[in-house]
């Protein structure tokens, strides 16, 4: 049996929320110990969007408008502050969004959507089908209105997950790669980690922010998490068009800072597949062209696949586990998870070091069987 070493505190998992996590709690004089059973932003941190957005969402309007709000200020304040480190190239900026509508009735809910966002001081407008045309010609013809919003961000998830890892590890984290196959006890508090390997971390904090992977590791009570796969294509397009976010029947497409167009996505329930698929890629193909005819037939850069945890009622679960003391939890935030990562670190931070709970609407007692 290998000598188990020690740590301050482990965290399980190094996508954002992981990485965010290590970086508050690096900064607050703790050194942790992050694992990994890929690396550092190898699953849905490496591919996701990147989207920054409080105006639509699970629990939008209602009681994550402002948590959203809260997290979107986290990014831009942490992009701010690290404006001058080699690690900051995550490039965090604004981006405006339109929604089309192609008939009354969605253009009427449209205008419904803007007037609760204006409510809430969104910079929200409905366009005219001559105005859309003007901003993205490259739309089908018959489109009758749509929204624009200009309070949304965007950031390359990958990059924005590896630069805090090398902040963190500048504060003292150490990262490494490793499979948790259970957490080891003493009596009714934490006592560590067992990996696959056989080796043990001693530790007296534990935070699982391991996706939808935490059912795998033994002495974690099942979360209601599902793993939910979603693919976007990135397509190689000359010219300048397609700046804005255009939206329409559940697709996105937009350019980003290097030039290709993304085109995507869905929430589907395949289990863990993380393969890209002809399935998703027709799906998404064959969605976005309905509106931009003119995407067909441009060459694919790359298409990537990912899986969301999605926790069964939509928000992140972030709290203390009633299994043992100083195990915690920062899961489950699906599509907001690149958003929420600040956030959720510091409500982990917060709990763990001053026993600060988060948000009710985020505790894992929540439900019944944690």
């Amino acid at each position: 049996m290998k000598t188990p070493q020690k740590a301050d505190a482990v965290v399980l998992g190094a996508g954002a929320v992981g990485c965010a996590i290590a970086l508050q709690l690096a900064r607050s004089g703790i050194a942790p110990r992050v694992f990994d059973r890929d690396g550092i932003a190898s699953n849905a941190s490496a591919f996701a969007w990147g989207g920054l957005s409080a105006h639509f969402g699970n629990g939008v309007p209602g009681p994550m408008t402002e948590h959203y709000r809260d997290a979107i200020a986290k990014h831009i304040a942490l992009y701010d502050e690290l404006s001058s480190s080699a690690s900051n190239d995550w490039e965090l900026q604004p981006v405006v969004s339109l929604s089309l509508a192609d008939d009354e009735t969605t253009a009427n809910q449209l205008t419904a959507d803007v007037e609760w966002m204006r409510s809430q001081d969104f910079a929200a407008e409905m366009i005219d089908a001559d105005n859309l045309y003007r901003l993205e010609p490259a739309i089908r013809d018959g489109m009758v209105a749509a929204s624009l919003v200009e309070a949304g961000w965007e950031l390359d998830s990958n990059s924005f997950t590896k630069s805090i890892a090398t902040e963190a590890k500048r504060g003292g984290a150490i990262f490494a790669d490793g499979c948790a196959v259970a957490i080891e006890t003493r009596g009714s508090s934490v006592n560590g980690v067992k990996f696959a390997d056989g080796s043990i971390i001693e530790a007296p904090i534990v935070i699982v922010a391991t996706g939808p992977w935490t059912s795998d590791i033994a002495g974690v009570p099942s979360l209601p998490i599902k793993p939910m796969k979603g693919e976007i294509i990135r397509l190689e397009r000359p010219g300048s068009d397609l700046q804005n976010r255009v939206g329409f029947g559940g697709f996105n497409v937009g350019r980003k800072p290097d030039g290709s167009v993304w085109a995507g996505t869905y929430e589907w329930d395949r289990g863990f597949n993380r393969e890209v698929s002809d399935e998703g890629r027709n799906h998404i193909m064959g969605g976005v062209t309905s509106y931009i005819p003119s995407l067909a037939g441009l060459r694919t850069i790359k298409t990537t696949a990912c899986l969301r945890p999605v926790a069964s009622d939509g928000f992140p679960i972030v709290g203390a586990s009633s299994a043992a003391d100083g195990l915690f939890y920062a899961n489950g935030a699906g599509k907001k998870g690149i958003l929420l990562s600040p956030l959720m670190a510091e409500w982990t931070a917060d709990l763990v070091l001053q026993e600060i709970s988060p948000p009710e609407i985020v505790l894992p007692s929540r439900f019944e069987d944690i």
